[in-house]
Formats: C-alpha cells, structure tokens, sequence
C-alpha cells in the first residue's frame, strides 16, 4: 500500500522560492515535442513535398539537423496537424451558428419529454412498472427494419 507524503509548508515555499529564482534557459535549449515541431514546421514540410520530396527524404533532411524521427512520426504527427487545423475553424464556425440552431434543439427537446411523459402515464397507469411503447410506433433497428421485442416468452 502506498505511503502518503506529507511536507511542511516551510519546505513547500522553500521550493516556490526555488524555482522562482531559475535563471531563464535560452531557447535553443527548449524542448520541444514532435507534435507541436510539426505544427511549427508544418508549411516548410508541405513546401518540401510540392517540390517533390517523398517523406522518407524530408525525413533523412530533418536527421541531418540531429532530429531524428521515422517516416511513420511523420505522417502521423502532420495528420495531427492538419486534423487540429481543421477543426479550429470548425469549433469558430459552431459558436457562431448556436443561436440558429438552439430552435430546433428545444423542439426537440420538447417532443423528446412530452413523449416520455406519456410513457411513463401508461405505465403508472398499468402499474407493471415498465415503460409501454404504443403499437401504432414500432422501434426501428439499425438500417430502419422494425424491430419487435421478444417479450412474450418470458
């Protein structure tokens, strides 16, 4: 079982001054992640692959700076990328249009709770204390067949 550590705050704000008084590192000292080198680098890599240059030899071009990552890092790290750069688009696009679409949501909504209202009348009134579907609405499966529980034979 693990043993839980307790600190004094003394040693708490002894560390906060600590890393308070870190001199600044210089930037050619960053660290920088694969998935956020390809963003930064994203238009130099499509550049290099319109002027002809397969993934592999862009690949063997970044080694020669000392990044050395595979053909498959690649491809999947600018599919990020590109995946995050068309959904920030998206996600503006979506703030903007939520007032046109809040309409059609609370008609939902309503029709959704005045449907499960009535259920749970007809099955107050049975007292079986399931929710009974009308027969005139069967449920419909997966590609829109109607689906009928097998209930008669339990």
């Amino acid at each position: 079982m693990p043993v839980v550590k307790i600190f004094t705050q003394a040693q708490w704000d002894a560390a906060a001054r600590r890393l308070d008084a870190l001199p600044e590192k210089p930037a050619h000292e960053h660290r920088v992640n694969v998935r956020d080198a390809m963003k930064s680098m994203q238009s130099q890599i499509v550049g290099a692959q319109r002027k002809g240059y397969t993934q592999e030899e862009i690949v063997q071009q970044i080694a020669q700076d000392g990044v050395e990552i595979s053909a498959a890092t690649l491809r999947y790290a600018m599919q990020r990328a590109v995946k995050e750069d068309r959904s920030a688009p998206t996600e503006r696009h979506v703030t903007k249009n939520t007032d046109a679409a809040l309409p059609r949501v609370k008609n939902a909504n309503q029709a959704r709770s005045s449907h499960t209202g009535n259920a749970r009348a007809e099955s107050q009134k049975k007292r079986d204390g399931g929710i009974t579907r009308p027969e005139s609405t069967p449920i419909k499966g997966f590609l829109g067949f109607p689906i009928r529980p097998d209930t008669e034979n339990l």
